[in-house]
């Protein structure tokens, strides 16, 4: 029996990032969603004693560094369950965006390797295994919006009127051809402690918005883009003339170098443009998707 799993992207509608905690993580708060746009993930019980993983992708490592596999080894040490797996990757998301497309199609794999083998694994363990994989992998795990505290490992799901707006997003996903390093992102974040937010400062952006959520006024904010943009002024210049041609909200995600715009205020023709100026800005090699 083959199964197939939908991988999805997601974006950080408010990131920030408070400090440097004692185990060399980064504290953070984030406002996070899962997008309509992603990968799509196939698993199957293997008959041979290895775990394999194809992708269409050839840049993408199918080796035990891709966290599709590492789910698969941290499920039976869980598990205790003498099974292996194949696993054929669709790979629409780019790498090195800040989408977090790898740790999404890691919690794909999580989650079908548990139903192909009759869930032995409850929620809590699945997410426990999920935050062994990082940071980004227990959002996926519920495919809803959701506040990240710690180091993204404590996931808190949105609900009522929060999460209806959120859910009304509609998204244009844009990057350049370059990737940001996240390693180099956060150390460089470390290298300049001012960058940082007050963790109070940062925890009243979202709670005044949670008490009383409207969809204007979505607390867009990300301070990772500060070393971002001294590195990579080019997404600076493409972020604001987004929000000053289009009137528009528009951000860099996590890390970078994927940026995300509002599009639900714009007619299709504007879409277009938007798309049109993009590819003005970054080129035809441009990555532009509506999520």
């Amino acid at each position: 029996m083959k199964i197939k799993k939908f991988s999805p992207c997601k974006v950080n509608l408010m990131l920030a990032i408070t400090g440097v905690r004692d185990d060399g993580f980064h504290n953070l708060i984030s406002l996070v969603t899962p997008t309509h746009f992603g990968d799509e993930l196939s698993a199957e019980i293997s008959t041979e004693s290895t775990d394999r993983l194809f992708c269409n992708d050839e840049n993408v490592p199918t080796d035990s560094s891709n966290l599709v596999l590492k789910a698969a080894e941290l499920f039976r040490r869980s598990s205790n369950a003498d099974v292996h797996f194949n696993f054929w990757l669709e790979k629409k998301v780019p790498m090195g965006a800040g989408l977090g497309g790898g740790s999404s199609n890691g919690a794909a794999a999580l989650l079908a390797v548990n139903e192909l083998c009759s869930n032995p694994l409850d929620r809590s363990a699945l997410e426990k295994i999920a935050s062994q994989m990082g940071s980004d992998c227990p959002l996926f795990l519920s495919n809803s919006p959701v506040v990240m505290r710690g180091r993204g490992e404590k996931v808190f799901p949105l609900f009522g009127q929060a999460k209806e707006y959120v859910g009304m997003l509609r998204l244009m996903l844009f990057k350049p051809a370059f990737s940001i390093n996240t390693g180099w992102a956060y150390s460089q974040m470390r290298a300049n402690p001012s960058d940082y937010i007050d963790p109070d400062e940062a925890e009243a952006k979202i709670s005044q918005w949670l008490e009383s959520p409207n969809f204007s006024d979505i607390p867009f904010y990300n301070n990772m883009q500060i070393e971002a943009f001294k590195k990579y002024p080019s997404l600076e210049i493409a972020l604001e003339g987004v929000r000053q041609k289009f009137n528009i909200p528009a951000l860099m995600s996590g890390s970078g170098s994927a940026c995300f715009a509002v599009v639900n205020d714009l007619e299709e023709p504007r879409v277009k443009e938007l798309a049109d100026y993009i590819r003005s800005l970054f080129g035809d090699s441009a990555f532009i998707a509506l999520a």
